[in-house]
This record gives structure tokens, sequence and C-alpha cells, in this order.
């Protein structure tokens, strides 16, 4: 495996720094336990030095569930 570039390698250091100053906020946001945190790693190299821009999301994850029974309303119903 060859060195990573130094593009990859600061893209990288960004990331965990990101990561280790909001991994607690995350984590306190957590509903059942489930929360994320996204990256989004953005060179632009229409500069000269490269320019980097590391973005961190945190989201709370929510799930909701409703589950029911339909019955057709073709099918004539059984006398009980």
């Amino acid at each position: 495996m060859s060195p990573q570039p130094a593009e990859c390698q600061a893209a990288v250091d960004a990331v965990k720094e990101l990561l280790d100053a909001h991994f607690d906020e995350a984590e306190d946001s957590a509903d059942d336990g489930k929360f994320s945190l996204g990256f989004r790693v953005t060179f632009d190299r229409s500069h000269s030095p490269t320019k980097l821009k590391v973005t961190c999301r945190v989201s709370k994850v929510t799930t909701d569930e409703i589950e029911c029974s339909i019955d057709d309303p073709a099918q004539a119903k059984l006398p009980l």
C-alpha cells in the first residue's frame, strides 16, 4: 500500500479532529442509542495550494413505526 498523499492525510486529520470535538454532542442527542455523525470532504484544486474543507454533521436518529392490518374491501365479512 502506497503512502497517502498529503491532501488525504490532511482530510483524515480534520475528520478525526471534528469527530473528537463533536462525538459527545452526538452521543448526547442519541435516541434509543442511535446517533450519527456525517463527514464531507471537499478538495478545491482551482487554487494553489489546494483548499480543503471538511464538514461534520450531527444527526439525531428518530425511528417511528405504525403497524396495522387492513381488511380487503372486496372480501365479504363472515358472520361471527
